[in-house]
């Protein structure tokens, strides 16, 4: 039997659907993120294909929003918002070094929560949600990115891949069980 197969059989679904989860946000979608904003001028950051078309500053904006609100419902159960952030992609035109930081905050912070919160208390529907949203958003971004700049990350080339993300949660699954 190998590690994957042993820390299924554990019958630890819900730590290791955690690990992946916290593992896929802070190593996977966090850095190629921060890479593709590195690659870029403060105004490509804020540039709008059109008129209702987002800036990829305002979809950072949107993911970090999102990524805040999670961290909220983690820590007060019953946390509720007025209203929802389906339309919110701002255009403040933030520094670009802000922004990063911002983003990092906003990312330990959600980290600290899923790390601190008891597991009874961790809605897997509204994690699942956030990784799979966020997800979604950063491919936007680094699609962007690469087409303003004419720069191929190469993600997968350079280590950010589903290879090193696995690695990484069986690493973590190790020092944690």
């Amino acid at each position: 039997m190998n590690l994957w197969e042993d820390m299924m059989a554990q019958e630890n679904t819900f730590r290791l659907f955690h690990v992946i989860s916290v593992c896929r946000m802070v190593n996977h979608y966090l850095p190629k993120v921060k890479i593709s904003l590195e690659q870029l001028k403060h105004e490509e950051i804020w540039k709008q294909d059109s008129e209702n078309a987002a800036s990829i500053g305002g979809i950072v904006l949107h993911i970090m929003e999102h990524v805040k609100r999670n961290t909220l419902r983690l820590i007060e159960v019953n946390a509720t918002f007025e209203q929802g952030i389906e339309d919110y992609f701002p255009y403040p035109h933030l520094d670009k070094q802000r922004m990063l930081q911002q983003l990092d905050n906003a990312f330990a912070e959600w980290k600290h929560a899923m790390d601190t919160t008891a597991q009874e208390k961790i809605d897997m529907y509204n994690v699942y949600h956030l990784v799979e949203h966020t997800g979604y958003h950063v491919g936007q971004i680094f699609d962007r990115a690469q087409r303003m700049t004419g720069c191929r990350f190469q993600f997968v080339q350079n280590g950010i891949n589903e290879k090193a993300l696995r690695e990484s949660v069986e690493e973590e699954m190790r020092n944690t069980t």
